[in-house]
Parts: C-alpha cells; structure tokens; sequence
C-alpha cells in the first residue's frame, strides 16, 4: 500500500517541469503513431542469425543496425533477430558485439517482402570498431578516438548483484573500493585515484543520458560503515553495456564535474520481433569467512577469579592460563540466506520496441548472534531491492525515433552498528574480555542464584549479566539493541528523441528526471540496558533522516557528417547540456522515551534538529569536428563552456579544450599483402589532451552565519563561512598516449595506455586570520596535484575449436600521485577529531599518507650526520630510570625482577617505551609510514566452453606495492586499556603479570610488546601498518545450456543451471580481517574523509564468500 509520503512524493514528481515534458513527449509520440502512419513508404523485412564462426553457436545481444537509418535490433538467445519497417532498396546490415569483429552484409529488401542473412562473426580480442557515444558527442567508432573510452559488458551468468559488483575488476584504472561484508553495502568508486581534494572524487554516473543520484550513507541517523550506494538501485539485469572515460582527456565535453570521470550505463532495448520472456530464480547462501575473525583471549589473575571462571565456563580455569573465546565462530557469525527472482519481456511490431524488466532481490546476511539459543538483540542485516524498468523506442518513420526510459526502485536496508564506533555491536564483539565474563547482575536481580553464581549454563546467565565480559559502554547485547534502517523510492525517467533530418545530419535531444526519496534512521529502544551496564539513553533514543533528491538532465545536440572530398571525411558536433540538482534534507532526534512502544520522536525530549538545502545549476555549451583523412588517420578538436552556480560571482564561466589524434596504420590499403599482418593483424596509435573540472559546493562562495542559542534571552547567530567571491572550478589537464595491437587475426589484443594528469585551482580549506570572527576553514583556489599512470591489458583466445573455447584475459594499472601544492596551507588531516587516525594530505605526498610514532633504533641503522636518539648493542628501548637514555639490559633485567607497575596500571599497559623525534620538531608523530593507495592493480581470468552446453567464467583480482593498510581492529584489541585481548597481548601480559616469570621471560615479553604489539596514544600509528598486498579470487561460475529438446520438457524454448562463488579465497600476509575493509562506508563522514580515509580496517567485517544455483528460462 502507498503511504502518504510516497503519494506526496509522487504528486510533487509529476508537478516536476522536467515531467511535465516526458509526458508531452509522450503525448507527441502517440500523435506520431496515428498521424504517420500512412506516410511510411513502402517497405520490408530483414530476419536473420547471428553464430559464431568458429564453435556455431548463436550469439545473443548481438546489435544490428541499418546502415543510413535508426532502424535497428538485438539478437536473442537463439541468435535471431527481425527488423520490420525497413526501406524497400538495397541497404548495407551491420553486425557488432563485444568480443567479436563486426560485420556487414548487402541485403537487397522488397516491398511487403522479408530478406533472410546469415551472419557468423569471428571472435576478436580487439575492439577498434565498437561504437560509443559517451564523451564523443555523438555515436562512433573507438578507432576514430585518440583517447579511451572503455566498454564493459556485464559478465553473463556471474556472481553479481548490484552494479558495484558488475564494475568490479573489468577494466584498469577503475576500482571498486568496498568497505567490508555487511550485507546491502555499497563499494565507492575511483577512477584512476584523486583528483580533488575537497570535492568528491566519485565518478559522474549517467544512465540512458541523464546524470543520476549516486551517492550513499544514511544521513545523520548513520554510524561509521555499511551504507548502500544509490548506484546500486538500478538493476543490473537491465544493463546492455557501461562505457567508461577515465580522465580529463575522455570527459572534457561534460565540463565542470568530469574530471574524477564518467561512467555511462545503457540499459536494454526492445527491438522488433515476437515477445521474448526470460525469467530467472536464484537462491543463494552467503558466509563469513571465519579464519579472519581473530580470537578473544585473557587470563585470570588471581586464583578467585579462576574459580567463578570456572563455574562460568563449566570448565576448569587457572591463574595465567590463557582463556580464548571464539566469539565470531561460537555466537555472532551465521549462514545468510538470499533470493533473487527476474522477469523480462521484450519485443516490438513495426514502429515499436519494448524492454519490460522486474526484479526482487533480497538477503539475510550472515551476521546472526545468538547466545543461550536466544538472539543478542533486534539488529540484524537485511537488505531488500524490488526493481521495475520499462523502456520503450517507438519509431513513426525511418528518420524518428523515440525512447521513453523508466524505471522504479523500491530499497530497504538494517544494519547494527559496526565501523569506527566503539560503543557499537561489531566494536563490542571485539573488545570483549573472556576474563570478565561474569553474570553478577543475574544474582544481584534474583539472589536465590547466588548459589551459581547467576550462571544457567556454561557461558548463559540467567537473566542481565556481563556474559561476553565487557569492559565498558555496553555489553554485546545491549549494543545489539541499536537498530539503523534505510528505505528509499526512487523513480528515474527519460525520453530522448533522434531525428535524421538527411542522411548526413541529425539531431538528438534527451530530458530526464531521478527523484530519491530516502528516509533513514536510528533506534534505541526503551529499557535497551538489558544488562544494566549501559548508561547512554536507557529510556531510548530515535533519529530520523529525510533526504529529497532531484537531479534534471537536458541534453540536446546536433551532429552533421560531411565527405568534402573522397580522402577526407567530418563529423561535425555542437550541443547544450543543462544539469538541475536539488538536495534537501532534514532531521531530528529525541531520547527519553516514557516508555517502550512510544519510540517516536514526538514522544520523546528533542535534542537535535537539522535542515539543509542545496541547489545547483550548471550549464555549458560544447562542440566538436572530426576528421578523418584517408579513413586511417582520424584527429578531434573540441570544447566546451560551462558555467555553473556554484562558482563565485566574480569567477567568469570556464573554457575546456580538448584535441586527440588516432593513427591506424592497419586499416591502410595494402596492410594485409605485408608479410608481418599475418602477425600484427591490427594497429593503432593515439594520443590525447584535453581539461574538465570539479565545482565547488553550492555554497561554498558564501559567507553564512549560523544560529546560536542565547537562553534565556534569545537566539543570535555566529559566523560560519567566510565566503569567497572568487571561487571557481579546480581544472584537470590529462595527456594520454597509447596503442593498441592485434596479433594473429585479432586472436590476441594488447593495449597500453599511460597518462599524466595535473589539478590547478585545486580547492584547499584555508584557514584565515581568526580576528575577522570566521574561525572555520573557508575553500580558497590555491593547491596543485599531479598523478600519473600505466594502464595495460591483454586478451586473447588461447583455444578456438567446435566443442572447446578458452578466452584469457589480464589487466594492470599503476598508479603515482603526488600532493604538490596547498598554498601554504598546513597539512589535513583525516578524522579531524580522532588522533588514531594517521592520514593526512601533505605536500610532498601521495593524498592520504601515513605518518605516526616510530621507536627508538639502533644507531647502526641511524643515517651518517643524524642527530636524533638511537641504542648502542647492549640497550632496550625503554627508560626505566628515568635518566632520559635507553636502559642497559641489566638495568630492564633489574626492573623486571617485579612485575611491572605504573601508578595503578599493571603488567605490559604500564610499558612505555621510547618514541624517537628523527626531525627535531617535537612532533613525535611525523614519521612518513606509508601511503593507502597501491602502485598496482588488476585483474586476470577467462571463460572456457565446452561441448558449446558448458561455461566456466572464473575472475581474480589484485592489488599489491606499497600498499599499507591500518589494522585498527588489532591495535586496539593489542593496546586499548579496555582491552588487552589479542591472543599475543594476553599470552605477553600473562608472562609480564605471573608472579612465576623470570625477569629474562619479562624482558623478553616487554622487548616483543615494544617492536611488535604496543600501539594507540601517545604512540599512533605504531604496529598498526602492515601491507595490504592480496590477490582475491573475485568470481567463479559454471553454467550448462541445456539443448532445445530438454528445453522443451519444462515448457521453454531455453535453458541454463548456473552456480557461481563470490569472493572464494583470499590470499594474503596482511595480518587484519581484511585488506579491502574500512572505517566508512559509503558517504559515510566528511567528503574529505570519504576521499582519503581509505585502507583503515577498524571494528569492519571481512567480505562474504557468497555461493550461488541460478535458474534462466527463456520462452
């Protein structure tokens, strides 16, 4: 039923401008169809099947157009295909699909009449002549382009279920960057590394033309970690192909806001043809990998609190011995249950196609908790998609064509809390201290089980308790009592309209809308102490999240295609792009409920509300010309002008040139009679240079004040923003070079691609002189920042026979990227408040570098000239006596006769060795210890076919040098006061606190804590850094296609079993839960700690293995 809300929502969509026009266009297309009719000339049919020429089978998604008109189709799972409605004359059908060489065949169609082809394609590891449209203006051939646009067409039958999944490990350059195994969470995504430092470093994401919503996070009611992405609403059953720019070079014609990148989603098409169904089912099981989740451990450390351990544990305890508790394995982790069902129909008649999709994909993830055979609490992970997409090309005569694209999505999300906080329930699951375990309140409640010490069973309380033993904010199950939901409905609709007013010039023009409704929020329940341990909100707590969002697209553009002479041919292109976003958002929260079930924020004492309101528009003029001399030599000038409402008001608008060249030496005359072609069957040179840029925010030239409460007397306000008057875009300037090769009749492709990028007017907060009242940073054109790279893949078909294919595939990119300039500003760091956090952007280094505690060395090691502390062969690196040298070792074999002491602080907490300042400053916090980002990623596998009725896809993922990842989790299970429950903390604390230790197995413990374990303040950064090099194999998955005849005993024309595993294996020495977990999730925090808060795995969870049975039937 539809709530209130969403009828609203609805009512304002359709009140919406951009609406207003889909439905009159909608309106023109219907007069079309009845006006038109009669004024189509005589015409035909062209039917026909697509196989592959080597193994016979048919190839589906096929795309085949008419050369000179808009006619076109796809092919289906029988590789057939029917285009009706086309010209009575001899016309020339072209044939593409990704992984094959196009075709054209002559076919020579009559009146009232239907003309058969028969098409075979050869499979080619090169793509040169696949057609894109993104960045280029207009439709043309990848060859034409002297730089990249990549093509990524979503792997059949593969472990995916969002678009993050299908983008994952494709193509160099592009990375996915999850932030653990939460189920329902969304991976950010990078293109080529930073390009700003304020602004967000997120892609531009267009789907069928119109820029979309793709940002993430639960507003105010979310925590650290686990958010879904919005680019995860859109359905990926539904996606023909993603083309991907990568950098400013590709992107200058979508000017302000391209410079990270823009990646453009296609979605299917209808095509003319009797109605084709394809219906799916999918049950899937998900797990946690269980040997990341590292072990609770402790000791007792008297004789009584071995006893009452005794009878907690139902097992016999003594002093020092090392007490471990599998938490994750025994209590919390589970097996996660998902399903996914699909539906599709498309076809067309004459004058219209259609593509019709639904789709429900839910998951219960496998995080469970359970204690006693009772559940820890209501949090749970959850995540729900019901998806509805309708396209519709509607074509009244040959030179119209329309399309009308719409698509619905209906999400939901619960997650507990997890990430960086430290009161939540994944945090608890980690800090809690077998030793502790006791059910004392139990007794306190019910003194009548006094006589077993509260104890039900081995590890179960009978009532309250403290059962996992935790040492402070709440116990798991109370922690488990914090509930965080999302819901979100979001409608997306366009129509695009195509006219070819004469062969050679044609215009297009597309209008579209995504409306986001979200509301997201956050529970305590009433009474939530469950254990009596938790002292924050008791009577409960409740914030509510509400964000509007609306992004309108209008692009419209007009192309002219020129041979003025016959060696030289233009494609001439100019156009006009509007972009309208509005974001509107507010938010409340009370606590102190009056009692459970009255939860609500009405109910409760407000503590917080919150409004914002953010609106931009940015619009800019583009043109483009082409030409190709010869048809081997293709070169493009271009630009484009944009301003936006975001700049300062003195800021003018900003001019983007760009200009590329594309020398293909292989499509010659004569190239093949050269005795090498036989050998390099394809060549191309290209190079590329051109500008984009990233706008600030909507408000970010203003000045602006704030509210400021003045009980009893009023209100008054105080200043926030300075403002800046002349704030303008950060500007990118990309060169690309590259070059592509295909060897034996394309059977193997390479393409090498290296580019280097430079950000002026990069936007660094400044802070200014605080007299002026303005105490905040205010965003000041003033920084530089340059990268560079290496992006490399290779493909090849390794074996080409009727009953066995193999395709092989490996790519790689390297990565370099430098912070040059910050206009004297200070370094930034991430995490502003949290000390524990040891990235920062400097000059001098890559974004988001490392820089934390070193101990004290050896002076063997200690550069000639230096000056800093060091320690001679026969010194530990503490200072026991206090005389500001490092001790001799019989001076700490003097103090560790005793057990170490400090104040009230026992055992190895009471250890503090020594830091070493290398520079003097006084800083003991400013040694570089490493970047987040790694030199390298990538990816490699392949496909292999078998009997043409098996496929097995198999897809491995790496990345690797210099690549260092914070293992916060550890450093705080090894160091935190609260802690101290790593295994290898408690075995040194056991040695260091038993009364039986000589004082060598103390020196020795204490030597092991110094270099290996001791971390968190005042020592940040020490022993928390390790390489994060690993290799993941991502995706497996074997499908059979069924032959027609068993097809047809189920009542199918097709069919096909696939079962598939996600994230199988980890290989790896990072010794955390996982090198790819972080802190945040997606739009999670700052836009400054969503760019550079990367690689610091804290309180995350490791990612899921996910294994799959898919069912496809096709009628």
């Amino acid at each position: 039923m539809m709530s209130a809300r969403s009828a609203a929502a609805l009512l304002h969509i359709a009140r919406a401008p951009a609406v207003r026009l889909t439905s009159s266009a909608l309106g023109l297309v219907l007069a079309l169809a009845t006006s038109l009719g009669a004024q189509t000339p005589a015409a035909g049919i062209i039917e026909g099947r697509v196989t592959d020429v080597g193994s016979g089978r048919p190839l589906e998604s096929a795309q085949i157009q008419v050369v000179g008109t808009t006619l076109g189709a796809a092919t289906n799972a029988a590789g057939t295909f029917r285009i009706t409605n086309v010209p009575a004359r001899q016309l020339q059908v072209r044939v593409r699909l990704i992984g094959f060489q196009p075709a054209e065949r002559t076919v020579t169609v009559a009146a009232g009449q239907s003309a058969h082809v028969e098409v075979t394609l050869t499979p080619s590891a090169l793509q040169l002549e696949q057609v894109v449209v993104t960045g280029t203006g207009g439709a043309v051939e990848t060859k034409k382009l002297g730089n990249t646009v990549a093509v990524v067409k979503p792997p059949e039958n593969a472990p995916v279920v969002n678009v993050s999944e299908v983008l994952q490990g494709r193509e160099p350059g592009l990375v996915g960057l999850p932030s653990g195994g939460m189920t329902g969470e969304g991976a950010r995504i990078r293109i080529r590394g930073n390009a700003s430092l304020s602004q967000s470093n997120e892609p531009i994401i267009l789907v069928d033309g119109i820029r979309i919503n793709s940002a993430g996070g639960l507003g105010q009611a979310g925590g650290a970690g686990a958010s879904s992405s919005r680019l995860d609403d859109i359905d990926p059953s539904t996606i023909e192909r993603v083309e991907v720019l990568k950098g400013a070079a590709a992107a200058t014609l979508y000017g302000t806001e391209a410079s990270n990148g823009v990646i453009q989603i296609f979605t299917k098409r209808g095509a003319a043809g009797a109605p084709r169904w394809d219906f799916g089912i999918e049950q899937s099981l998900s797990q946690f990998p269980l040997d990341r989740f590292p072990v609770n451990a402790g000791f007792a450390k008297t004789q009584g609190q071995a006893d009452s351990l005794t009878v907690f544990y139902g097992r016999t305890i003594r002093p020092f011995d090392i007490i471990e508790k599998n938490i994750w394995k025994d209590n919390i982790a589970a097996t996660g249950y998902g399903q996914m069902y699909t539906g599709q129909v498309s076809g067309g008649s004459e004058r219209i196609g259609y593509f019709v999709s639904g789709r429900y994909q839910g998951e219960n993830g496998p995080l469970g908790g359970k204690l006693g055979g009772k559940r820890l609490g209501p949090a749970d992970d959850i995540a729900h998609h019901a998806q509805a997409t309708s396209n519709l090309n509607f074509q009244p005569r040959s030179n119209l064509r329309f399309d009308v694209n719409t698509a619905y999505t209906g999400t939901s999300q619960q997650i507990p809390s997890n990430g960086n906080d430290i009161t939540g329930f994944v945090s608890q699951v980690y800090l809690a201290k077998p030793e502790n375990a006791n059910c004392r309140q139990s007794v306190v409640d019910n003194p009548q089980t006094a006589s077993t010490l509260g104890v039900a069973e081995p590890g179960v309380c009978v009532g309250a308790g403290n059962p996992f033993g935790n040492g402070a904010f709440a116990t798991i199950r109370e922690a488990a009592q914090l509930q965080r939901e999302q819901e979100v409905q979001r409608f997306r609709g366009s129509t695009t309209a195509a006219l070819s007013m004469r062969d050679n010039l044609n215009w297009t023009s597309t209008v579209g809308i995504d409306v986001t409704a979200q509301r997201s929020w956050s529970m305590l329940p009433f009474g939530n102490n469950i254990d009596r341990q938790n002292s924050t909100a008791p009577n409960g707590r409740r914030t509510i999240d509400d964000i509007a969002d609306r992004q309108i697209t209008v692009d419209t553009k007009l192309g002219w295609k020129t041979e003025p002479r016959s060696w030289l041919s233009s494609d001439f292109t100019v156009g006009l792009q509007g972009f309208f976003a509005r974001n509107v958002e507010s938010n409340s929260t009370a606590e102190n409920f009056p009692g459970p079930g009255l939860e609500v924020v009405g109910a409760g004492t407000p503590t917080t509300l919150g409004e914002t309101f953010l609106s931009t528009v940015t619009g800019g003029f583009f043109g483009q010309e082409q030409f190709s001399l010869f048809n081997w030599i293709h070169t493009t000038v271009g630009g484009r002008y944009d301003y936006s409402s975001a700049f300062g008001k003195e800021a003018p608008g900003v001019f983007y040139p760009k200009a590329s060249i594309s020398v293909v030496p292989s499509d010659r005359p004569g190239w093949k009679d050269h005795g090498f072609a036989s050998v390099i069957s394809a060549l191309r040179l290209r190079a590329a240079l051109g500008q984009s840029g990233r706008q600030p925010g909507a408000y970010d030239q203003f000045t602006t004040y704030g509210p400021l409460q003045l009980a009893p007397t009023g209100t008054g306000l105080v200043p926030l923003n300075l403002g800046n008057a002349a704030l303008a875009p950060e500007v990118s300037t990309e060169a690309e070079v590259g070059f592509e090769v295909g060897l034996f009749d394309n059977r193997a492709g390479v393409q090498v691609t290296g580019w280097n990028r430079v950000v002026n007017d990069l936007l660094v907060p400044v802070q200014y002189p605080p007299s002026g009242g303005f105490l905040r940073t205010q965003l000041t054109n003033v920084g530089q920042m340059k990268g560079r790279g290496l992006e490399l893949s290779v493909n090849g078909l390794a074996v080409s026979r009727p009953n066995l294919q193999i395709d092989l595939q490996a790519s790689g990119a390297y990565l370099w990227q430098r912070v040059t300039d910050m206009g004297g500003a200070a370094p930034i760091k991430v995490g502003a408040g949290g000390v524990r956090y040891r990235n920062f952007v400097a000059v001098g280094y890559a974004p988001g570098a490392l820089f934390g505690a070193k101990l004290i060395g050896p002076c063997s090691a200690r550069p000639a000239g230096a000056t800093y502390a060091c320690m001679q062969p026969n010194q530990v690196p503490y200072d026991f006596n206090g005389d500001k040298q490092p001790d001799t070792m019989d001076q700490a074999l003097a103090y560790f006769a005793s057990v170490p002491k400090s104040g009230s602080t026992v055992g190895v907490a009471a250890l503090s060795p020594i830091a070493v300042d290398e520079d003097g400053d006084g800083d003991l916090l400013d040694h570089y210890l490493g970047k987040p980002t790694p030199d390298w990623t990538g990816s490699f596998g392949g496909n292999m076919t078998l009997y043409r009725k098996w496929r097995l896809n198999t897809l491995f993922e790496f990345k690797g040098g210099h690549y260092t990842v914070s293992d916060m989790t550890d450093a705080f299970m090894n160091a935190l006061t609260i802690a101290l429950n790593s295994k290898r903390t408690a075995k040194l604390d056991a040695v260091m606190q038993n009364p039986a230790s000589t004082a060598q197995q103390r020196l020795d413990a204490g030597l092991d804590w110094a270099y290996n374990v001791k971390a968190l303040s005042p020592y940040d950064g020490l022993n928390q850094n390790f390489s994060g090099n690993f290799l993941r194999w991502r995706e497996l998955s074997l499908t059979y296609t069924a032959g027609t005849s068993l097809a047809r005993k189920v009542g199918a024309s097709s069919l096909a079993i696939t079962g598939a595993a996600r994230n199988l294996l980890l290989i790896t020495k990072y010794p955390g839960v996982d090198p790819e977990a972080n802190q945040g999730g997606r739009g999670n925090g700052s836009t400054f700690d969503q760019n550079f808060a990367d690689a610091i795995d804290v309180f995350g969870l490791p990612l899921q293995r996910r294994f799959s049975l898919a069912v496809r039937l096709g009628f």
